[in-house]
């Protein structure tokens, strides 16, 4: 199979859908690989790291894409990438409930969108995972920042002193990103509460983190804990599908100024009425006071350490998608199938749009 590999074009996007390593062992079980000048350079990848394993180096997207049957990338194609790729193959993060425009564009270049999002394994999403670890992570440390007076924020410390209180961390959603900001809050010091609708998930955050407060998820319970709040991460997934809206414009009126909404869930749509897409360059804005962080691709601020997490998790598929020349037969990666010839194959996304679904089953 042709496969090719463009340079991300959104902005502050450091990451590259294949490192070399995935690329050799890809080229070793017969593919090509078209690497487009300079994808990799900003996750540490010169043009000589793919070249000496036998990629070829193109000099611009129109080309790679023109010349690949399987597109690998990152983040979610720009309506002007998918006007490159009718009739072709992509392999990537979708994101497709968050963008009824990006959705309907797919459809109609009947374009094979496959997004490592949805591949679930047994209940487990392993091409969201890393990634999620990583945002989970950088998310608080970035509050953390924020909370500076230098950067307009209430000028507190996460940890307290020993005569002084330590910051107040609510994270709503206990899966993944939630786990990984709550470890940082945690080990920084500051006095931390978390929210689930999943008790039996509470419970095994509270038997590992005893000093963690731990509660069920409902409207009253956020009314009643936003007062007290220095920052607040929105932390919550529905795989494929928008996440529901957990804090109203009219509940940052509980909130005391200059507090922080860090919605990670931006990615889907958010789970902040409030939030909109924010970039590294620009990440925040105010709302009612009210400082939001709505970074839809905050790995990337880390491309070296993020390219070759997710390249772990996304190498065995690419190979079997690769090797199988599509998705039929392969149970888990059809999980990943949002559309195909014209179809709309994730029922969550359909939901979330209010378009048809059509059963993978019937089409491939």
């Amino acid at each position: 199979m042709k496969i090719g590999v463009p340079k991300e074009i959104i902005p502050q996007e450091y990451r590259v859908g294949i490192n070399p390593e995935t690329a050799q062992i890809l080229i070793e079980n017969g593919h090509e690989l078209f690497i487009q000048d300079g994808a990799g350079s900003d996750s540490g990848y010169e043009n000589a790291d793919y070249q000496k394993i036998g990629c070829s180096i193109i000099n611009n997207a129109e080309d790679v894409f023109g010349i690949s049957e399987l597109i690998v990338k990152v983040k979610e194609p720009s309506f002007e990438e998918v006007e490159l790729l009718k009739d072709k193959t992509i392999f990537t993060y979708l994101h497709l409930s968050s963008s009824k425009e990006l959705t309907k564009k797919l459809l109609e270049h009947h374009v094979t969108g496959i997004a490592y999002e949805t591949v679930d394994i047994n209940g487990e999403l392993p091409m969201l995972k890393p990634m999620s670890e990583i945002a989970g992570r950088l998310s608080l440390l970035d509050c953390i920042s924020l909370l500076k007076k230098n950067n307009q924020g209430k000028g507190k410390l996460i940890s307290g002193t020993s005569l002084a209180d330590p910051a107040n961390v609510l994270i709503l959603g206990a899966g993944i990103v939630g786990v990984n900001a709550l470890e940082m809050s945690v080990g920084l010091g500051a006095n931390t509460t978390i929210l689930d609708i999943n008790e039996s998930r509470l419970n095994d955050i509270k038997t590992q983190y005893p000093q963690v407060h731990t509660l069920i998820s409902t409207s009253e319970t956020i009314n009643n804990l936003l007062p007290k709040m220095d920052i607040v991460i929105g932390a919550v997934l529905t795989a494929g599908a928008k996440p529901p809206t957990l804090i109203t414009k009219e509940m940052l009126k509980l909130m005391q100024s200059k507090s922080i909404l860090s919605d990670v869930s931006i990615d889907q749509g958010g789970c902040f009425e409030t939030s909109k897409p924010t970039t590294h360059d620009n990440p925040t804005y105010d709302v009612d006071n009210i400082i939001h962080y709505c970074v839809k691709n905050i790995p990337s601020a880390v491309p070296f350490t993020a390219t070759n997490a997710l390249n772990e998790a996304t190498k065995p598929f690419i190979l079997r998608l690769a090797n199988n020349n599509g998705v039929k037969g392969d149970s888990e990666l059809t999980m990943g199938l949002n559309t195909h010839k014209g179809f709309l194959t994730n029922k969550e996304v359909a939901v979330a749009h209010d378009l048809d679904y059509t059963d993978s089953d019937k089409i491939l």
